[in-house]
Protein backbone atom coordinates (compact mmCIF):
# COMPACT_ATOMS: atom_id res chain seq x y z
CA UNK A 1 0.00 0.00 0.00
CA UNK A 2 2.66 2.42 0.79
CA UNK A 3 4.14 1.88 -2.79
CA UNK A 4 0.94 2.93 -4.25
CA UNK A 5 0.38 5.73 -1.81
CA UNK A 6 3.67 6.82 -3.48
CA UNK A 7 3.00 6.91 -6.94
CA UNK A 8 -0.46 8.71 -5.93
CA UNK A 9 1.88 11.04 -4.62
CA UNK A 10 4.33 11.20 -7.35
CA UNK A 11 1.15 11.92 -9.68
CA UNK A 12 0.11 14.75 -7.81
CA UNK A 13 3.24 16.01 -7.54
CA UNK A 14 3.66 16.01 -11.39
CA UNK A 15 -0.16 17.11 -12.15
CA UNK A 16 0.59 20.18 -9.59
CA UNK A 17 3.92 20.92 -11.47
CA UNK A 18 2.33 20.72 -14.79
CA UNK A 19 -0.46 23.27 -13.80
CA UNK A 20 2.06 25.90 -12.73
CA UNK A 21 3.83 25.65 -15.63
CA UNK A 22 0.82 26.26 -17.85
CA UNK A 23 -0.52 29.05 -15.36
CA UNK A 24 3.34 30.49 -15.97
CA UNK A 25 3.17 30.00 -19.51
CA UNK A 26 -0.73 31.98 -19.61
CA UNK A 27 0.89 34.65 -17.60
CA UNK A 28 4.05 34.64 -20.35
CA UNK A 29 1.67 34.93 -23.28
CA UNK A 30 -0.17 38.00 -21.65
CA UNK A 31 3.14 39.50 -21.23
CA UNK A 32 4.23 39.33 -24.31
CA UNK A 33 1.02 40.44 -25.72
CA UNK A 34 0.85 43.55 -23.60
CA UNK A 35 3.55 45.74 -24.53
CA UNK A 36 5.10 45.87 -21.14
CA UNK A 37 7.13 49.00 -20.92
CA UNK A 38 10.62 47.78 -19.33
CA UNK A 39 12.36 50.73 -20.30
CA UNK A 40 13.02 52.79 -17.88
CA UNK A 41 12.40 56.00 -20.17
CA UNK A 42 14.78 58.87 -20.33
CA UNK A 43 13.69 61.37 -17.83
CA UNK A 44 13.92 60.53 -14.21
CA UNK A 45 10.47 59.08 -13.95
CA UNK A 46 9.59 55.71 -15.00
CA UNK A 47 7.28 55.09 -18.14
CA UNK A 48 4.62 53.93 -16.17
CA UNK A 49 2.60 50.54 -15.98
CA UNK A 50 -1.60 50.34 -15.92
CA UNK A 51 -2.69 48.33 -13.60
CA UNK A 52 -3.18 45.90 -16.35
CA UNK A 53 0.78 45.75 -16.30
CA UNK A 54 1.12 45.09 -12.93
CA UNK A 55 -1.52 42.24 -13.07
CA UNK A 56 0.95 40.54 -15.46
CA UNK A 57 3.81 41.11 -13.33
CA UNK A 58 2.16 39.83 -10.53
CA UNK A 59 0.86 36.99 -12.47
CA UNK A 60 4.12 36.04 -13.47
CA UNK A 61 5.94 36.68 -10.45
CA UNK A 62 3.34 34.22 -8.91
CA UNK A 63 4.11 31.80 -11.75
CA UNK A 64 7.61 31.89 -11.03
CA UNK A 65 7.35 30.91 -7.66
CA UNK A 66 4.85 28.18 -8.27
CA UNK A 67 6.88 26.42 -10.38
CA UNK A 68 9.89 26.79 -8.53
CA UNK A 69 7.45 25.33 -5.44
CA UNK A 70 6.16 22.61 -7.46
CA UNK A 71 9.41 21.47 -9.05
CA UNK A 72 11.10 21.38 -6.02
CA UNK A 73 8.08 19.10 -3.78
CA UNK A 74 8.08 16.38 -6.99
CA UNK A 75 11.63 16.23 -7.37
CA UNK A 76 12.35 15.66 -3.89
CA UNK A 77 9.49 12.80 -3.82
CA UNK A 78 11.31 11.04 -6.47
CA UNK A 79 14.61 11.62 -4.65
CA UNK A 80 13.55 10.30 -1.38
CA UNK A 81 11.39 7.24 -2.43
CA UNK A 82 13.14 3.79 -1.36
CA UNK A 83 11.59 0.80 -3.49
CA UNK A 84 10.19 -1.69 -0.81
CA UNK A 85 12.32 -4.30 0.07
CA UNK A 86 10.48 -7.74 -0.59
Amino acid sequence: MGERSHDRQLTEARTAYTAAVFRLLKAMDAFNASAFPLDPGSGTDPVPWSRKHVAIAQALETGWRDVLRTRKAWDGLRREWQPPHG
